[in-house]
């Protein structure tokens, strides 16, 4: 079939379009009109939000698409407790007015959306041992930060010395050459623009860093994420019952179901089509093959003809940032007995302690958030002996915290064979090396996921590189 050379106003206008309408038309009508002629088939790996909105879009264009999810649920990294008291979401938290292409998408599904609380503006300090409120860091014998530092929170040291010079001035700003001298060590970078010694250890305690470890990222990729962070909207939303519920909707409103349980061990492009094989011996052929897993698992997978040499050390060597959770319940409302904030920063083990609360405020259930080399750690332990050793890190943050606790849930995103990592993040010298060819097609192998994004944040982001892959593959058809 012919296509005309779209804009991206009009390609987009027209999905859009094409994905109501593919929700009020009957399915009888869709199967007759794909019966007029052999439509182009697309196998789409991956049933999170950017394979699951890349399949919608290419449907709506008469496609054929079958998507193929290794796990047992649609959603990916996003993921709703349902459950755990609160059901609190143990990847996508929340998202903003400025998600666009969310939003709409959930007014086109049905999908409620509800303000989200957010985290709690009172906190606990745990620094060298020493609890204490934030009023009281200044003079505190805990705070060992730079005499032009003391004045500074913890969890506010790296937005500090990032939002000083951020020279970004868009959301696409760090993929330009002028600042290519910035895709540097993130260390290097703080201590360029003051940040002490201490500060910077503190800093790696932060969650928001999103990192290992701030010798393995690239200050270009900071810098870039503190420009979004300028421009995070106003209103912190989620999906009523769970942000879950949108990439159910969005599997459900696709004309063939999610083959579930498909973990794909090879894909082989050939002159005319595209194979995929699966660990449980089936194997599906299409046109095309979209791929939307992240690069941490993609290095697990044959591809062949082998990939050109950039790209693949792309896969191989792009850095995931693992993310631990242990979720616990209290029977006591320990809080109200010490008269400290509910939710504490630490530069212990268990980094940061938030409280999960329900629609009304009320605490339902809690969770210790652990990033990079702090989560490798945990990950590393048994059951018994990660039980243990959180109890004993609580009861010296919150003494008798640990004596009414129980474990109801660790979610390791490190661990879990099919994310290997909470999210991506560039390393010093990966933005200049990988960005511009990572996710470019390969003969009839196409790339998405949040990875390979270019102006969006968190879960926007995989959606933007669905709408990209969409066009790459319509662009082709003849």
């Amino acid at each position: 079939m012919a296509t005309r050379k779209l804009n991206r106003r009009d390609f987009i206008g027209g999905l859009s379009q094409s994905v109501l309408s593919l929700l009020v038309l009957s399915r009888a009508t869709q199967q007759l009109a794909a019966s007029a002629s052999q439509p182009t088939s697309v196998l789409v790996l991956g049933a999170g939000l950017s394979g699951l909105y890349t399949a919608l879009l290419l449907e709506a264009k008469g496609l054929s698409v079958t998507v193929l999810e290794a796990r047992d649920r649609v959603g990916g990294r996003v993921h709703t407790l349902h459950d755990i008291p609160g059901q609190p979401e143990a990847g996508g938290q929340s998202f903003s007015e400025k998600y666009e292409r969310l939003v709409a998408l959930a007014e086109r599904l049905q999908v409620p959306l509800e303000p989200a609380l957010g985290l709690d503006r009172e906190m606990l300090l745990y620094v060298r041992q020493q609890a204490l409120l934030p009023k009281d860091w200044a003079g505190a014998k805990a705070n060992q930060l730079a005499a032009n530092e003391r004045n500074l929170v913890p969890p506010l040291l790296l937005n500090h010395y990032l939002r000083q010079n951020n020279p970004l001035q868009d959301a696409t700003a760090w993929t330009k050459p002028e600042y290519a001298d910035l895709d540097m060590p993130l260390a290097d970078y703080l201590r360029s623009q003051g940040a002490s010694t201490e500060a910077l250890r503190l800093i790696n305690f932060n969650p928001s860093s999103r990192t290992n470890s701030l010798e393995t990222a690239s200050a270009l990729w900071a810098l870039r994420n503190d420009q979004r962070g300028q421009n995070i909207g106003k209103q912190p939303s989620h999906i009523q019952d769970g942000n879950s519920r949108l990439p159910e909707k969005m599997a459900a409103a696709l004309q063939s179901p999610v083959q579930m349980n498909k973990v794909v061990e090879a894909i082989r492009s050939l002159d005319r089509s595209v194979e995929v094989h699966c660990g449980d011996g089936s194997s599906f052929r299409a046109d095309y093959v979209v791929v939307t897993l992240p690069f941490s698992v993609l290095r697990e997978v044959e591809i062949m003809p082998r990939l050109p040499a950039v790209q693949s050390e792309a896969i191989k060597e792009l850095n995931y940032t693992p993310v631990t959770q242990i979720r616990f319940t209290v029977r006591e409302p320990f809080w109200e007995k010490d008269g400290y904030p509910p939710m504490m920063w630490t530069d212990s083990a268990l980094q940061s302690i938030f409280p999960v609360r329900d629609r009304q405020g009320k605490v339902q259930s809690w969770v210790c958030w652990v990033s990079g080399e702090g989560a490798q750690k945990l990950d590393a332990m048994s059951a018994r002996g990660l039980e243990q050793f959180v109890r004993s890190q609580l009861q010296q943050i919150r003494p008798g915290i640990e004596k009414t606790m129980e474990i109801v849930r660790v979610v390791s995103w490190g661990r879990d064979p099919y994310a290997r990592g909470a999210y991506s993040h560039f390393g010093p010298g990966q933005i200049r090396r990988f960005q511009k060819q990572m996710a470019q097609p390969w003969q009839r192998i196409h790339f998405a996921g949040e990875h390979t994004a270019i102006s969006s944040p968190g879960m926007e982001s995989a959606l933007e590189s669905a709408e990209r892959v969409a066009q790459e593959i319509l662009s082709r058809i003849k």
